[in-house]
């Protein structure tokens, strides 16, 4: 199996990585947004999006099985064809691009007032390390995997070790953080990045259908202790969730700890995002779709963009907008799925069908202003991969 661009040896390794891969993307700083939407429902929407991103798992895993290893819009072009592979191909890439600035930002925001310089920092590294061809062997990956699991697991013993104080009961619905059942859909997409940031590419569905379930019982986990320790309207205001329940907990000496975990799953989310937006650039280079930019300049493009958006956006906004485009790609994958026939597919369930109809639904109920935004990207990405692929056939 490939993960982030690197073989990495068979067994317990990968799935481990790919797990620190999308805590870091996800767990450090998604919940406080999720819950200030639906407070404790927000565990239905884990529930909901986890499901999304099993379906779509399978999905994938059955389309590698069929054709190879490829990214969203090969997948989509080979089986739709261009225009459909087009808006996927955009989709993803700009999901990708975007979710740089969320994750980047979402873990910048801990450091408090110079948390843009960070999140700018983080991407530059990330990018640094593709743009060199320094890649980290299988040890250091586990290194890291490590440091970013441990740390999740002390926060959740510290959060059950101490008794919560009294919270405050809230029974105004408008406070954000309250209890709100029609906020679960807009919950689920804002815990969605975490499961949509790897790049899943077995061949056999059980490995990345491992990963999201471990990935879904740490987040429900590191969720209800957090909403346990702070309450959620508390929990809603917090730009540093896992910080705040450390000092809620009695657990302020293992700050230190929680910033080093922090980084590492942070750069190894970051690093898969840089890797998946280079590999969806070379894919629609190569169909034409746009220029065909040197190898070695494209982390500087996906970069530039991460890190102006870092800046201009807040994380939360960037979070949202890339949720949304990223479930736009996994509704179009999930789409070229249901080409499949009975005998190519894994299972007996029809996930491409049920896969693009959640996608759809949690996608678009995440935030008017997401859902905006997505259309406006989706809109300039096409026409000028359109304007690109026109050009590439008059000459």
């Amino acid at each position: 199996m490939t993960l982030m661009g690197h073989n990495v040896a068979r067994g317990a390794g990968p799935v481990f990585v790919g797990v620190a891969t999308m805590l870091g993307a996800g767990a450090f700083g998604s919940i406080s947004p999720a819950v200030a939407d639906a407070g404790w429902w927000s565990l239905a929407g884990l529930a909901l999006v986890a499901v999304v991103a099993a379906l779509t798992a399978v999905s994938i895993a059955d389309l590698t099985a069929q054709s190879g290893s490829r990214g969203v819009f090969r997948h989509v072009r080979d089986r739709h064809g261009v225009w459909p592979g087009r808006l996927a191909g955009v989709l993803d890439l700009g999901g990708r691009v975007v979710g740089l600035a969320a994750v980047a930002g979402l873990a910048g925001a801990y450091f408090g007032s110079v948390g843009p310089i960070i999140a700018v920092v983080l991407v530059v590294i990330a990018c640094a390390a593709h743009q060199v061809g320094i890649g980290p062997g299988h040890r250091l990956w586990l290194i890291l995997a490590s440091m970013a699991i441990v740390t999740l697991v002390l926060v959740v013993i510290a959060g059950l070790a101490i008794a919560p104080a009294a919270a405050l009961t809230i029974t105004d619905s408008s406070v954000a953080g309250s209890d709100d059942p029609t906020g679960i859909l807009a919950a689920a997409g804002l815990l969605f990045l975490g499961f949509g940031a790897i790049r899943h590419r077995s061949p056999r569905w059980r490995t990345p259908m491992l990963s999201v379930a471990a990935v879904a019982v740490v987040l429900l986990v590191i969720t209800v202790v957090a909403l346990r320790q702070l309450g959620g309207p508390r929990l809603a205001l917090s730009s540093a969730p896992l910080g705040d329940t450390l000092r809620a907990a009695d657990g302020a000496s293992l700050l230190p700890v929680l910033m080093l975990g922090l980084l590492a799953g942070t750069l190894l989310a970051l690093y898969d995002l840089v890797g998946g937006a280079i590999e969806t650039v070379g894919e629609l280079a190569a169909a034409g779709e746009v220029p065909d930019v040197p190898i070695r300049f494209r982390p500087v493009g996906v970069g530039v963009g991460a890190a102006g958006l870092a800046v201009l956006l807040t994380p939360v906004a960037a979070l949202g907008l890339a949720a949304t485009l990223l479930l736009g790609s996994y509704a179009f994958v999930n789409s070229a799925s249901r080409s499949l026939c009975r005998a190519e597919r894994s299972v007996w369930l029809r996930t491409g069908c049920c896969g693009l109809a959640l996608s759809v639904i949690v996608g678009v109920n995440i935030a008017v202003v997401a859902l905006l935004g997505a259309l406006a990207v989706l809109l300039v990405g096409t026409l000028l991969c359109t304007v690109s692929a026109r050009s590439a056939e008059s000459v």
